[in-house]
């Protein structure tokens, strides 16, 4: 009862911190909004400096996570922005963890498959509501998203700026409104010169009245463009439209920035593609430097370096912020997945919205201003300190368990045979043995990281991202191994064969009694996390290893994704627990146990950075699969400590295949290409 006291309070303590680390020590206030556009609520978080009233007005940014993840994942980038004094909105995207699908998104784009570029998302419903905020600078929004975030929000640019210049207005209005026709020079003229030669006193008034309209229009739409992880192959292809009645080439109008990782293989070359080339007029282009695109006369300019601009007081970078013709492209050292984790990436997005938006606690070069620099991050402090709280709610499993089964209901989950052991364990077969465990894991994560994810099916059994096959293969090939791995056990230890301590064998009834027991266990720990949650907006992660709130009706999922599991962790725990050490204490046996049974993930993980720093080439793709360095420790310490409660694999099993379950349901989002509509049950609860 004291462990189980005392892992609650550390849940608790860890998140408290968490929290105020996230407040920036309660100078943010982060409020939890529900947006519901089209029938179907997002669920976002909205950042913004306490003491905030409709009287100011400050720049703001929606930051959009990527495929097969959530907005925690992106709560650093939310929150380095939100330090510096700027509005932030963090949705998550429809369809994915709280926020519901709608028949169709924006732009009328239905749910059509993972390879849709126009992926329902939510972002432009996002910036609507950032309208209505009074606090907000209609003249400063940004827009920022990794991965398949970077589509959604280049599509709401798209949408919201479109592709004609501010003068290619005002030429339209010219020819639409007052009939003025043009050759095809006279549509690069300034529309305001040709008004004042061609126009009466009554029409030049009326002129005028619309360029003020067309020129707030233009100026309140979305400012800039961060794209992370991306190369820009939505927006950053310029169009062709229509200006005075000729057809021209232009690229979107909005700033816009990219941040790729140098071992980012598929998208770090965006620079040296005809394509970038074209779009930008140029065929050097530069990383870490501010350009200036003229898309009129097909040149670009070189304002200059990143690092030494300073917005203020630089004209070439002000005039090219006005016209909504700039561009920079930066690379740090991170791979895909990495990039929505690191520092580097976020001190180039803090930098690139502090440049465009003109502001850090503060406008640039203000005598009150209180900037902090780009480099300053401590969103990473945040995410340990969510890691421990993670690490107290799966250590609070243990002496839940153990009470549960000192009941009289529960009893019979513990077997009656213990390990038995009679004849000291040959320690070069043990080390042997450990030896295979861990090629065999190395060898697992090799090949799932293998798999081409946009190939594999969601169905509307398991209708999750398809990222999620890469956990089951994963966890499948560790199965076939650990088969393997038995099998050798009984052929070379007839006569101590422990096959029978592992109780794989149980009465049905008492199977059953330990799925409810698992059941509980994983209701606790979610419980905790709602408790926490409403404290404090804060939940079980590190990076990848997401342990968070869902739906109602994902409960449903999460047994479905079970039932795939179970088998597999059966296979996985008898092979775990066919060996304990009783020549050295529990406790240095359990350590071994995690760490030997871990180690191959980590290697995999060492080798393919090596790689990738040696030899810039990379070895094993960790793009999805950075949770399992948190997720297969976790599950390995599970599987021992439950075993040595039960006496039986079956309570491990069933609680690693609960959990996740749970990480996958709670975290990849239904926004692929199956549509599941909102039930009378979710709809109930209103969960």
């Amino acid at each position: 009862m004291r462990l189980f006291a005392l892992m609650l309070c550390l849940v608790l303590v860890f998140s408290f911190v968490a929290r105020l680390i996230s407040t920036d020590g309660g100078k943010v206030k982060i409020s939890r909004v529900s947006i519901d556009s089209r029938g179907a609520i997002i669920d976002a978080d909205l950042y913004y400096p306490v003491g905030t009233d409709d009287t100011d007005k400050l720049p703001a940014v929606i930051v959009a996570h990527g495929g097969g993840v959530e907005k925690g994942v992106v709560r650093g980038t939310a929150e380095e922005l939100a330090r510096r004094g700027f509005v932030v909105l963090n949705p998550n995207a429809y369809g994915v963890s709280m926020s519901e699908q709608p028949v169709y998104d924006e732009g009328g784009q239905g749910i059509d498959g993972f390879n849709n570029q126009l992926t329902p998302s939510g972002i432009y419903d996002c910036l609507t509501f950032l309208r209505t905020l009074n606090f907000v600078d209609q003249t400063r929004i940004g827009l920022t998203g990794h991965s398949m975030g970077s589509r959604r929000t280049a599509y709401a640019s798209i949408m919201d700026c479109g592709h004609y210049t501010y003068n290619d207005l005002m030429i339209n209005v010219l020819y639409d409104t007052f009939g003025q026709t043009f050759t095809e020079e006279e549509i690069t003229m300034d529309a305001d010169a040709l008004a004042a030669e061609r126009l009466n006193e009554d029409q030049l008034k009326h002129y005028n009245e619309l360029k003020e309209e067309t020129r707030t229009y233009y100026d309140t739409r979305v400012k800039a463009l961060c794209l992370m992880g991306s190369d820009a192959n939505l927006i950053g292809i310029p169009e062709t439209v229509t200006v005075g009645g000729h057809e021209v080439v232009r690229n979107c109008q909005v700033n816009i920035g990219i941040v790729d990782g140098q071992w980012d293989y598929s998208y770090r070359d965006y620079p040296e593609r005809d394509t970038t080339k074209e779009a930008w007029h140029t065929e050097d282009i530069q990383a870490e430097t501010w350009y200036s695109i003229d898309d009129v006369n097909g040149t670009s300019t070189l304002i200059g370096s990143i690092s030494e601009v300073q917005a203020q007081d630089n004209e070439e970078f002000q005039s090219a912020l006005y016209n909504r013709t700039l561009r920079s492209f930066q690379l740090n050292k991170e791979t895909h997945s990495k990039n929505f984790f690191s520092n580097a990436t976020t001190s180039d997005v803090v930098k690139f919205f502090e440049q465009t938006l003109g502001y850090n606690n503060g406008e640039l070069g203000a005598a009150d201003a209180n900037p902090v620099s780009a480099d300053s991050m401590i969103f990473m402090v945040r995410e340990v300190f969510n890691f421990l709280a993670m690490l107290a709610m799966v250590g609070m499993l243990m002496p839940l368990a153990g009470m549960l089964l000192n009941c009289k209901f529960f009893k019979p989950c513990t077997a009656a045979v213990s390990v038995k052991v009679s004849a000291p364990v040959n320690k070069k077969k043990y080390w042997l043995f450990a030896l295979l465990g861990i090629v065999i894991e190395f060898i697992a994560i090799h090949l799932a990281n293998g798999v081409f994810v946009p190939g594999l099916p969601a169905t509307s059994f398991l209708p999750f991202f398809p990222s999620w096959w890469l956990t089951f293969i994963f966890i499948a090939i560790l199965a076939v191994g650990s088969a393997v791995m038995l099998v050798l056990f009984k052929v070379t230890d007839k006569q101590n064969c422990s096959f029978s301590a592992l109780n794989v064998k149980m009465k049905v009834v008492n199977v059953l009694k330990t799925v409810l027991l698992s059941a509980i266990l994983l209701a606790a720990a979610y419980l905790l996390l709602t408790l926490v949650i409403d404290l404090f907006n804060e939940d079980f992660r590190l990076w990848m290893a997401v342990f968070t709130e869902m739906k109602v009706e994902y409960w449903g999922y999460v047994w479905r994704y079970a039932l795939c599991m179970l088998p597999c962790f059966l296979l996985i725990g008898a092979s775990t627990n066919y060996t304990i050490r009783t020549d050295m204490a529990q406790w240095k046996d359990t350590l071994i146990t995690v760490v030997v049974n871990s180690l191959g993930v980590y290697l995999c993980c060492l080798v393919n950075y090596l790689m990738l720093v040696g030899a810039d080439n990379l070895w094993s793709s960790f793009i999805s699969t950075y949770g399992m360095l948190v997720i297969v420790p976790i599950t390995v310490y599970i599987t021992r400590k439950m075993y040595l409660l039960t006496n039986s694999i079956w309570l491990g099993a069933l609680t690693n295949a609960f959990l996740v379950s749970w990480t996958i349901c709670s975290a990849m989002g239904l926004n692929c290409n199956i549509y599941n509509a909102q039930t009378w049950f979710s709809n109930f609860f209103s969960l």
